[in-house]
């Protein structure tokens, strides 16, 4: 065992701050999935509501079994929201067609898949193009909240919506106040998408991209008009939640997919992504929060553009389908890197596999600082148990380069 001189939240925010660590902080990016088919029950189980509370304790019984980890990427099934931007809260699902069963498709609640499925995203087109022109008309929020309203998704009073955000900002902060028990650093409290990846997930991949081709003007008015509202919702809905604490965290986090470098070329990105990101990224900055970039699919061409950011004031959150191991020579001395245990190590790797993988990580990402180990993505449902303990055992035992 490695003589431990640090508290996690220490640890984590060394790797945040690109200072010395004793070893290397563990995070895994983990919801109930897991941690309840681990227990016996299924994802179906993990995404029942009325299962809420449950899948977090099992979350907190599986840290408990294997001698727990140093952050939380997310306080659990909870983040904070508004009141008044519920309709925003619910996103792209807000213009969900229950009898198309478009949008997210969860198990146990969708007869498209399995109850031990994990959740489909059912790729319909929920946006017309002529949306666009209301959007900028009346900003992101408003629009949301007239379409579910036009469509009888939303009939909830403003009461209700208060009641509603008091619930779900409670439960966070009861989610937040029980990992701090254990000592665990919660990293990530708000979770949203970027504006880009909310068109290209409801107006789908395709027409999205037709759009930005046909009607570039008008996508770009679009986005102008929504990014403000999605930057403040995010800090509104923290403020409700109590503000930063003096760590900066917990954090924001912004889930990016579709906007990398494997679906567009630069051009398009220097005009409809990457100025909506930093935009965001810098309010937040500047209001006292770390800001976690989640990065699914492949952004290595992308990482140069993270320099324009103020250095130690973001984390980086790799899937294992960017190059971990290019973006550290990219980014070292600028930000931390979190990641990237590939799913088909946890999955159908051994426990060699993890643990080599893992000290691979370590000695080149992780050498004298800025590593958060964590899961490319998110923790598999069907994880070998073995494998899951081997790569939390891994940062509590390997640390060549401890002072």
């Amino acid at each position: 065992m490695i003589k431990e001189s640090m508290t996690p939240e220490e640890r984590v925010l060394a790797a945040i701050n690109l200072e010395p660590y004793d070893r290397v902080p563990v995070a895994p990016h983990i919801n109930a999935e897991y941690a309840m088919v681990h227990e016996g029950k299924t994802t179906a189980d993990a995404y029942d509501p009325t299962k809420n509370d449950e899948g977090f304790q099992s979350t907190l019984d599986l840290f408990d079994e294997v001698g727990g980890w140093d952050g939380a990427t997310l306080a659990g099934h909870a983040i904070p929201v508004a009141a008044d931007s519920l309709s925003f809260y619910r996103g792209r699902n807000a213009l969900q067609r229950p009898e198309t069963q478009s949008g997210y498709n969860y198990p146990g609640q969708s007869s498209r898949i399995q109850a031990t499925s994990s959740p489909q995203y059912a790729e319909e087109v929920l946006l017309a193009a002529e949306d666009y022109d209301d959007i900028i008309q009346l900003g992101w929020r408003d629009f949301l909240a007239k379409s579910s309203q036009e469509q009888g998704v939303d009939t909830r009073t403003d009461q209700d919506k208060a009641d509603i955000s008091k619930f779900l900002t409670d439960r966070y902060l009861d989610r937040v106040r029980r990992w701090q028990e254990r000592k665990v650093a919660v990293i990530g409290g708000d979770l949203l998408i970027d504006p880009q990846m909310a068109l290209s997930l409801m107006r789908t991949l395709q027409q999205f991209t037709l759009d930005v081709y046909r009607i570039p003007d008008k996508v770009e008015a679009a986005l102008n008009a929504m990014v403000d509202d999605i930057t403040e919702d995010a800090l509104k809905a923290m403020e409700a939640a109590g503000g930063p604490s003096r760590t900066g965290l917990p954090g924001i986090m912004m889930a990016c997919e579709r906007g990398s470098g494997q679906y567009y070329n630069l051009k398009i990105f220097e005009r409809f992504v990457w100025p909506y990101i930093k935009k965001m990224c810098l309010a937040w900055i500047e209001a006292g929060y770390v800001v976690t970039l989640h990065f699914d699919t492949d952004w290595t061409l992308n990482l140069p553009y993270l320099r324009e950011l103020p250095a130690k004031k973001i984390i980086c959150e790799l899937d294992s389908a960017t190059d971990i191991f290019k973006a550290r020579e990219i980014l070292e001395g600028h930000c931390s890197i979190m990641g990237d245990v590939p799913p088909a190590i946890s999955s159908h790797g051994t426990v060699d596999d993890m643990v080599s993988y893992c000290r691979k990580l370590i000695d080149v990402v992780g050498k004298d600082t800025g590593l958060i180990l964590s899961n490319g993505c998110a923790v598999p449902p069907d994880t070998k148990d073995e494998n899951f303990k081997a790569m939390i055992d891994t940062a509590n035992n390997y640390y060549p380069y401890a002072k």
